[in-house]
């Protein structure tokens, strides 16, 4: 929850709105927060009296950039804007159903690119980051396509832009990236004092989505699935697993110990309204690509908003201990909106 009792004066008509919006829900915008909605309002649409080729939000986790730019999408021309997760956008341009015989992965992207982006103003993108080089690319001819066809870019990021890809061996794909960014966009970090997602987990009177979702600590002997269903995903089979109305019970081994990625986590994601993980050994010990698997896991069910039961061995607070440490603060915020338990058993007549 957003709270201050700082009152921040609207800049214009679109601040207005983006400010009515935030206190219907209850909440009321900090100081960096009623800062940024100036920015934005002036600085995003075609009317703005200030408009930029994009905006460039960064900043740690729980501190508004969703729920700020939520109000701004829904300010802005339905017909003329529209709104990804980065890196389930590359997901959907590059899937095999888009794909024609000998066609190469240049052209599927620009033609993704036509056909995603046809006659929009506003390009809204969440987790705006790249963590390989193959991203990296995509990334630059997405920037250059909305400067063809200006359309303003505005993105949400925990990262810097000299941080969006943070490997020296490949950080010199990105620095064309960064010098546009740097000079042709607003660039704002977005950091006042309080994860607030830290501050309370139960916001909502009745919880949903993520947010209905539960960590149960669990002794070593907890039962295992029962199910003998087997789910395919590519080329590939996982099971068996359990499956009841559009939940699934799946192990730790099943879905984090094979070579999962995120792709096959949005396309799983988007079969099943509810999870339950079993069987997640402790955190402090956890190998880097499960612990990396698991956080990547973790994320694509919160942005996608589904209903996650994870029963752990501990309480997964040395989660991210080998990974970045802006990604262990943003699984640190994530974890935390989950409901705690202890011991609690798990049997399939409960179920």
């Amino acid at each position: 929850m957003l709270k201050s009792s700082t009152q921040i004066p609207a800049a214009n008509a679109l601040a207005e709105k983006i400010l009515g919006s935030l206190a219907s829900a209850g909440i009321t915008a900090d100081p960096t927060q009623g800062e940024l909605i100036r920015i934005l309002s002036e600085s995003v649409g075609s009317k703005a009296p200030h408009k930029r080729r994009g905006v460039y939000i960064y900043g740690p986790p729980g501190r508004g950039k969703t729920v700020i730019t939520n109000s701004l999408v829904a300010h802005l021309p339905e017909a003329l804007t529209k709104r990804f997760h980065f890196h389930e956008f590359f997901h959907h341009l590059n899937s095999p159903k888009n794909r024609a015989p000998g066609q190469t992965l240049g052209a599927i992207f620009i033609q993704g690119l036509e056909r995603e982006l046809s006659e929009i103003d506003v390009l809204i993108f969440d987790e705006f980051h790249c963590t390989e080089p193959g991203d990296a690319m995509f990334m630059g001819k997405l920037v250059k396509y909305c400067e063809q066809h200006d359309i303003q870019l505005v993105t949400t990021s925990n990262y810097e832009p000299e941080k969006l890809l943070d490997d020296d061996s490949f950080h010199h794909l990105v620095k064309p990236i960064i010098g546009s960014i740097r000079s042709d966009f607003e660039v704002y970090e977005l950091d006042h004092e309080f994860d607030y997602r830290l501050l309370s987990t139960s916001l909502q009177a009745t919880p949903e989505g993520y947010r209905r979702g539960s960590l149960t600590l669990l002794p070593q002997s907890a039962p295992t699935i029962c199910g003998d269903e087997w789910i395919k995903i590519g080329y590939d089979q996982i099971g068996p697993v359990e499956l009841r109305d559009g939940t699934i019970w799946i192990s730790f081994d099943q879905i984090c110990r094979t070579r999962r990625n995120t792709a096959d986590y949005l396309e799983l994601a988007s079969r099943f309204s509810c999870w339950h993980v079993t069987q997640i050994p402790s955190s402090e010990t956890m190998p880097m690509d499960e612990e990396r698997r698991l956080a990547n896991l973790i994320d694509v069910f919160y942005d996608k908003d589904i209903e996650v039961h994870l029963y752990a061995e501990d309480d997964l607070s040395k989660l991210g201990h080998m990974l970045h440490a802006t990604e262990k603060a943003r699984l640190a915020s994530r974890l935390a909106q989950l409901n705690r338990h202890h011991d609690v058993e798990r049997t399939t007549a409960s179920r």
